[in-house]
């Protein structure tokens, strides 16, 4: 069983990570995303706290938060995702905190958006491009940027991943052009505020017939308005599994004959065995799939209602390491982290497709959406330029 590392001195994360051609990037050599999603469980138990999302970077959970990124540091990893932040708390603390930890952050925005309601049937007059817009609200563009804007000076911040969650099906395939605004936007926002390039992604939930679709239609386009990346969930790969059984084979070979951005796995890790024996990180970080893949992020860290995660809580609060699972996931890394450079990447990644122009999908009329945008802007980053004027 390999050491445990956090009592270690690690590396601080301080040297940011960018994106270019079809991969992440620290400097000049290649990032590899070794991560993990994280979500504290609601301690309150009341019908009106359960279920209630946690900030884990909140002032508030920050003692949880170092005794969970113990474990993270002991499995050998490099990365949390985190999907909830609320935009009035201050997570200076924690962010910085993880700096130190040798820990990137993954931060997922426009999580908050909502699918339209069904119209009903007998609205002849419907539009089909009307249903979604209103969606874009002041208060959902505000809320998201204050957390772009708190972020953004950050050098362990990975990216910025807008949430395609509300893309389940192919009857709400009409959202992804609310999604695009809301990558053209958040860029948008970044160049405004000055500081250095923060790719910004878009997550994808499972639905391998509506993948391809949406990488092409999210790297269409000019680099100010294409998503940077393309983080896809995938539980194809259940139980002992390989490259061809999972189907890793097939994915990999779809997205490789496209001009493509880069790609990492935003979950994975199906527990269709208990526990999971975790021989998919070794295909993940390996030369069959580091031509198209950056690595990715494990579901999960913390136990939830839905049976996954390395750390149970138990009623009384009291936290416990699912030891199996913990071991098998440890283990896997640790030989990812012995491997030489050319054992994960290859000795020869081939020619990269030219260029990144996808004209194939129909561009909606987010183009034509200004909205809030403008207003927004102005308050956020004039308010903060006027307070460091004041005396």
């Amino acid at each position: 069983m390999p050491e445990p590392l956090s009592h270690l001195t690690p590396v601080p994360a301080s040297n940011s990570i960018t994106t270019r051609g079809h991969a992440f990037w620290r400097g000049d050599e290649r990032f590899f995303v070794k991560g993990i999603t994280y979500s504290p469980r609601n301690r309150d138990l009341t019908q009106a706290g359960r279920g209630a999302a946690v900030d884990a970077l909140s002032p508030e959970n920050f003692s949880e938060l170092q005794e969970d990124i113990a474990v993270v540091r002991d499995l050998g990893m490099n990365s949390i995702f985190i999907y909830y932040l609320d935009p009035t708390k201050d997570h200076s603390k924690a962010i910085n905190w993880l700096e130190e930890q040798g820990i990137y952050v993954m931060v997922s925005i426009f999580t908050n958006l909502q699918v339209p309601p069904a119209r009903p049937k007998n609205m002849s007059s419907f539009k089909a491009h009307s249903d979604t817009w209103p969606q874009y609200s002041r208060v959902l563009v505000e809320e998201n940027l204050r957390i772009v804007h708190e972020f953004a000076s950050y050098p362990n911040l990975l990216g910025f991943v807008v949430s395609g969650h509300t893309v389940r099906s192919r009857a709400n395939t009409g959202m992804a052009e609310v999604l695009r605004a809301a990558v053209r936007d958040t860029k948008a926002f970044i160049q405004a505020r000055g500081g250095r390039h923060i790719p910004v992604g878009l997550s994808a939930n499972d639905i391998r017939e509506l993948m391809m679709k949406m990488i092409k239609y999210f790297s269409a386009g000019s680099p100010a308005e294409r998503a940077d990346f393309h983080a896809n969930e995938c539980y194809s790969w259940a139980g002992p599994s390989n490259f061809w059984m999972s189907g890793w084979s097939n994915m990999v070979e779809v997205i490789e004959k496209t001009p493509r951005i880069p790609m990492l796995l935003a979950e994975y890790g199906a527990n269709v065995r208990s526990p999971r024996v975790w021989d998919e990180v070794l295909c993940l970080y390996s030369p069959e799939m580091t031509g198209v893949y950056s690595g990715g992020f494990v579901y999960t860290l913390i136990h939830g209602q839905n049976d996954y995660g390395i750390i149970r809580t138990g009623s009384d609060g009291e936290k416990k390491i699912e030891r199996e699972e913990f071991t098998n996931l440890q283990k896997s890394l640790s030989i990812v982290n012995a491997r030489r450079s050319e054992d994960i990447i290859g000795t020869d990644e081939g020619p990269l497709p030219q260029g990144s122009e996808v004209a194939s999908e129909e561009v909606k009329p987010y183009e034509q959406w200004v909205g809030y945008w403008q207003q927004v802007v102005s308050e956020i980053i004039g308010k903060e330029q006027s307070e460091v004027a004041s005396p």
